[in-house]
């Protein structure tokens, strides 16, 4: 199965690079940049499956980070990283649109499995779609052809009456 398209943004450089580091020698096709501002950038140019995001960054933050994607109606799945972690930033951050949360320190492996999930339920909605969509033409042509049985049986109806008057 191939990989998902994943975009990491913070603004520790170090940090940054030693994930693309360690996404990119798993496989992982991996862009990184440092400020929320340079995340949009690169988004209206490019297409990711993932937006891995810090929560905390000067300028824009990562919840307003999420509230553009969002409003872009792009189809990514986003996940917040953070040293910040509380009950009430998780909850913030999915209010927001994020699909995962994960704490800094990253723990590599479960970031990993959370990438695996998320991009496994993003190829079953692709799926589905695409079985949706034959489905959704069968119907509007059965639709259609209902439609014009039923104008045809209304006039027969009507021609018929016309006979007993």
């Amino acid at each position: 199965m191939t990989k998902p398209r994943l975009l990491l943004v913070d603004d520790d450089k170090n940090t940054l690079d030693g994930l693309i580091k360690i996404l990119s020698r798993d496989g992982f096709p991996v862009s990184g940049v440092l400020s929320a501002y340079d995340a949009l950038d690169l988004i209206s140019r490019e297409n990711f499956d993932i937006v891995l995001t810090d929560m905390k960054m000067p300028g824009m933050g990562g919840l307003s980070l999420i509230h553009e994607v969002r409003k872009r109606e792009l189809p990514v799945a986003i996940v917040v990283i953070t040293a910040y972690s509380s009950e009430k930033t998780a909850a913030e951050a999915a209010k927001c649109g994020a699909d995962y949360y994960l704490k800094k320190p990253v723990n590599i492996e479960e970031m990993e499995f959370v990438i695996g999930k998320l991009w496994e339920k993003q190829q079953l909605i692709i799926q589905n779609s695409v079985v949706k969509e034959p489905l959704n033409e069968r119907r509007k042509v059965s639709a259609l052809n209902s439609s014009k049985v039923i104008r045809q049986s209304d006039k027969e109806e009507g021609q018929g009456m016309n006979k007993f008057r």
